[in-house]
């Protein structure tokens, strides 16, 4: 187990319990409340925000302080899996093992859903203990990570595939914004509330090679993962996928190429820890 994975351990726990204490404490409508504690608190790997208060623990910055932070990333992520179940995109029955939150809770609540938790996260946000000039670049980055330039770009280009002439550079470009921007966003956000301009680019790249590598496996995994450990049922059959595109020996060679990539930017750092991050998220099994 390596220092990643004992991270995770001990702050998995600590960040849902977080997370429920601040939605409980919410004065908001408590289907809604429901709702959100029902998808937000879960068996999830949490890698997002867990990353982020990972390295800032790496930097020796008192992460305890930012675990607001962390649940503004996973809000914003969250709330992107529970619009993505919806009947009318990936139509998926479970996530983290159990029924997905439309299943639960109904449509109309799961749409609401989503949007609370997308316009809570702004909110946490807007809140946290770092100078006011840091907090407007961080909210601005949250809204392009995640907004019409970054992942809701993505999710466009793979909802309407047939529009497009899907080949390596439009999967690629996909997936980057679909997926790689809320893997790159916690690392970024982590460089810049340590002061670490000089890691600043490096990280990004380093982020930028992890997305990539997650998603490759994320596709292995919704395919020939077992269903105890992913908690879901495979699904974009439809769908152009790494896998489908490129089948599975290409995509086990393209994982271990751009995991290597990753920890080849992380030796550069001099970060055995991001390192580690690379190694966890290359053996997954969910």
């Amino acid at each position: 187990m390596n220092n990643f994975e004992l991270f995770t351990q001990v702050h998995r726990p600590k960040l849902n319990d977080f997370s429920r204490e601040y939605i409980k404490a919410l004065d908001i409508p408590l289907p809604l409340k429901e709702s959100i504690i029902y998808s937000l608190i879960n068996d999830g790997k949490k890698i997002r925000p867990l990353s982020f208060l990972y390295l800032l623990d790496y930097y020796k910055v008192n992460y305890n302080k930012y675990f607001d932070v962390a649940l503004a990333i996973e809000l914003v992520h969250t709330y992107s899996l529970v619009h993505d179940d919806l009947p009318e995109m990936d139509n998926d029955d479970y996530r983290w093992g159990k029924l997905t939150n439309h299943k639960v809770h109904g449509v109309d609540v799961a749409v609401l859903t989503g949007d609370a938790m997308l316009t809570l996260a702004f909110e946490v946000l807007s809140e946290c203990e770092v100078d006011s000039k840091l907090k407007i670049r961080l909210i601005k980055q949250l809204a392009n990570y995640s907004g019409a330039m970054g992942m809701i770009a993505g999710q466009i280009y793979d909802v309407k595939q047939k529009n497009f002439n899907v080949d390596a550079n439009y999967l690629r470009n996909m997936h980057s914004l679909k997926t790689g921007k809320l893997i790159e966003l916690p690392l970024d956000f982590a460089a810049l509330i340590a002061e670490k301009k000089s890691d600043y680019e490096l990280i990004k790249d380093f982020g930028k090679e992890l997305g990539i590598a997650y998603q490759i496996k994320d596709d292995i995994l919704d395919y020939y993962g077992d269903f105890k450990k992913i908690g879901k049922l495979p699904s974009d059959e439809n769908m152009i996928t790494y896998l489908s595109f490129y089948g599975i020996a290409e995509c086990e060679q393209f994982l271990l190429k751009h995991t290597q990539n990753a920890k080849n930017i992380a030796k550069k750092l001099e970060n055995n820890n991001l390192e580690q991050l690379a190694d966890y998220l290359l053996r997954r099994e969910k």
